[in-house]
This record gives structure tokens, C-alpha cells and sequence, in this order.
């Protein structure tokens, strides 16, 4: 039987028009290298904010997660910080903060390979269920 989370729009494999973004994670935080095609962007040139939020909200969620629960966002503030051109390597992370009152606090940036900050977000996610 199919995973559900193999359609994800941003890690799920089997999802044809998604990102298939590989994070790395564990201990509170995740991580992942990739480069987005032309395919994703909105203005001419840059990619669309929408797929930036998207990625740092995957990166929070994949570092909440990795503590041992199920989370889902409840809340999601960007800063966009300078445009993301297509095909430039891009490296996201995050880190989360232990449970408080159901709720998981996290941290993610994206920076491009000589560490200029692209956009940042903070996120607030719900406590769904401890991971067995």
C-alpha cells in the first residue's frame, strides 16, 4: 500500500509535479541542498515566493518531527530577504525547540552557496501525536 506522504509537494517521491526535496534530519533539525528549475518561478528570473514558503514550512515541519511527534503548522511568518534566481544551489535549515503547551517552535532559513540569506521563517506547529 502507497504512503500518503509519497505525494507531498515538496519530498514526496512519487508526486509528478513536485520538488522530491530530500531532507536530512534528526535532534531537532533538518536540512537539504537543492536547485530549483525554471519551472517554479513566478516573475521572470525569480522563483515564485510560494515555493520558498513551502520549502522553509517542509523544513520546520521535518525538524518538529524529528523530536518524535506528528506535527502539522499552525503558523508560518516569511521574511523574503533578496530573490531566488532558477538553477541556483540553494541549501535550507531548520531547527525546532522542545514541546511547550502542545506546540513546537521552529526556525528556517534558505541561503544560497556563499551564505546570503534568501528568506527566513518562524513557525508555530501542533503536537498531532508522539511518534512510536
Amino acid at each position: 500500500m502507497m504512503k500518503t506522504e509519497d505525494y507531498c509537494f515538496v519530498c514526496g517521491k512519487l508526486n509528478p509535479v513536485g520538488l522530491k526535496v530530500q531532507f536530512k534530519y534528526g535532534d531537532g533539525k533538518s536540512s537539504a541542498e537543492l536547485i530549483l528549475p525554471k519551472e517554479y518561478q513566478g516573475w521572470s528570473g525569480i522563483i515564485h515566493g510560494g515555493i520558498i514558503s513551502a520549502l522553509l514550512d517542509e523544513a520546520c515541519v521535518y525538524a518538529g518531527n524529528s523530536l518524535g511527534y506528528n506535527t502539522v503548522t499552525a503558523e508560518l511568518k516569511v521574511r523574503f530577504k533578496k530573490p531566488l534566481r532558477p538553477e541556483e544551489k540553494i541549501l535550507v535549515e531548520a531547527r525546532a525547540k522542545g514541546v511547550k503547551s502542545k506546540l513546537i517552535e521552529a526556525k528556517a532559513t534558505i541561503k544560497d552557496f556563499h551564505g546570503s540569506l534568501i528568506a527566513e521563517a518562524e513557525s508555530k506547529l501542533i503536537v498531532k501525536e508522539k511518534r512510536e
